[in-house]
């Protein structure tokens, strides 16, 4: 079965939020940082992000201002603020795996340059062999792609920075 079909395929399945709300309560009450809860065709599995699991992108380019190392930035906080506003950076909504195609012989379906509009698909995140397809949320230009194709991504993750227009 390829991805479209799966895609397809789990638009129809549904999953139990009550069920994942007491494992998160499980969780938090047992201080754990993983859970796996797997019966027949339904595996959850939750883990906990850490700080040192988030990737932030990291502007180094902006017109008219040498990138700079260390701690001092010439931004003054009103050129930063500019800056973060222009840029929107699309999160993972779930731990799983991101792909940029529906499939392995497919196009991707963004590359860096492209036009993007609200409610375009940006890529598919798989979770518990459910195919979620991500949906751009502004309209704008493809400015970084921050994973790579089949890479693991954790919940909350950057994976796309888009340049708002």
């Amino acid at each position: 079965m390829g991805r479209k079909e799966e895609v397809e395929k789990s638009k129809t399945q549904k999953i139990d939020l009550e069920l994942v709300k007491q494992a998160i309560k499980l969780m938090d009450e047992n201080s754990l940082a993983e859970f796996i809860y797997e019966v027949k065709d339904l595996k959850i599995g939750l883990k906990k992000a850490t700080a040192s699991s988030f990737v932030q992108p990291q502007i180094s380019n902006i017109p008219n201002q040498p990138a700079t190392t260390g701690t001092s930035n010439p931004l003054t906080a009103e050129a930063k603020k500019e800056v973060k506003e222009n840029f929107y950076t699309v999160k993972s909504p779930m731990v799983g795996t991101f792909y940029r195609a529906p499939s392995p012989d497919s196009p991707p379906f963004i590359n860096i340059g492209d036009a993007v509009e609200p409610g375009k698909t940006l890529c598919i995140i798989e979770a518990m062999k459910i195919m979620n397809e991500i949906k751009s949320e502004v309209k704008g230009v493809v400015k970084e792609i921050l994973v790579e194709n089949a890479q693991a991504v954790e919940f909350n993750q950057p994976i796309i920075v888009i340049e708002k227009k």
